[in-house]
């Protein structure tokens, strides 16, 4: 267990944008809010964009307290698609650079397996990454809220921000988790087969991995006039999002004082995780996943590269 500790801190070390990109769009998101409190810029939150100020005297406000989590779930979403393609390119990068620069000759003279290497890259693509991404996010949301809580305070006297803040970011961090979570096991062949193609080629990585698939689409829609592959593709890309979340869920119609209002929806019921794992799809792809990770390990306990 230490070891494999080890070897996942080495490749956090080692590949620095595996946290220095998401942390760069996190200060993204906090420099918006200062500029939105000095009104130098308009953030959208439940409706036209408008700064601090502008929302303060909006209706919108009084939905606050109350959606406040669904305000944060933007930064989650950006954050996660940040991470997303990170995580693609390092997978990519994990085993072909290390052929590359020639540093597997000095970690095959150490006493860890090809097994326990390609496993600390897979693990720290599927859990170390994401649980970064979870407390850039979290710092993310601690100094968005503030600074958009002392603001509004300061501009109307709504201290909504700053007394629901705390379970918003919990729900929020909690939706975010979840999002990882299920794509970690939704994306298992795709992970897979970045890591084999990491593994297998020489150069061009990138086009090793994109040209395979695209020539199997354009294959199969000649020979047989049929888009199956091209369908699996695409749904195992999206399907994750169809099956464990519910996005037709509605908002009930609220009433507060004379001003009509929305109840937004809160974190239990946008979330059908048994649905996602009734899909024979998640099971199936697990499959497919270990396999093509099994070739991987195999690949680089035979590859010469004396």
């Amino acid at each position: 267990m230490r070891q494999m500790l080890t070897l996942v801190k080495r490749e956090l070390i080692e590949h620095r944008s595996s946290w220095v990109v998401t942390t760069v769009f996190g200060g993204l998101f906090v420099l918006a809010a200062l500029l939105a409190v000095f009104g130098l810029v308009r953030v959208g939150v439940f409706g036209e964009p408008m700064n601090v100020v502008e929302f303060a005297d909006s209706p919108e406000r009084f939905q606050l307290r109350e959606g406040l989590h669904l305000g944060l779930l933007p930064i989650a979403a950006v954050l996660n698609m940040v991470m997303t393609f990170v995580v693609i390119f390092y997978f990519l990068d994990a085993l072909y650079t290390e052929r590359k620069d020639r540093s597997i000759l000095f970690w095959k003279s150490l006493p860890v397996s090809d097994l326990k290497v390609v496993a600390s890259k897979y693990l720290t693509g599927i859990v170390a990454i994401p649980l970064v991404t979870v407390v850039v996010f979290l710092a993310t949301v601690v100094l968005v809220v503030l600074i958009t809580g002392i603001g509004l305070w300061f501009a109307g006297g709504v201290g909504d921000v700053l007394a629901g803040g705390p379970g918003a970011i919990a729900q929020a961090t909690l939706m975010l988790m979840y999002a990882l979570a299920v794509q970690a096991l939704w994306f298992a062949p795709i992970d897979g087969w970045l890591l084999l193609v990491s593994a297998f080629a020489k150069r061009a990585v990138l086009a090793w991995a994109v040209v395979p698939p695209a020539l199997a689409v354009a294959a199969e829609r000649l020979l047989f006039g049929t888009r199956h592959f091209l369908d699996a593709l695409v749904y195992r890309i999206r399907g994750v999002w169809e099956l464990a979340f519910d996005g037709r869920r509605q908002n009930v119609i609220v009433y507060h004082g004379d001003e009509v209002l929305e109840s937004l929806p809160q974190f239990a019921d946008l979330l059908t995780p048994g649905r996602l794992f009734a899909s024979p799809s998640l099971w199936l792809g697990i499959v497919v996943g270990v396999l093509l990770l099994a070739c991987a390990v195999w690949l680089r306990r035979w590859r010469d590269e004396a």
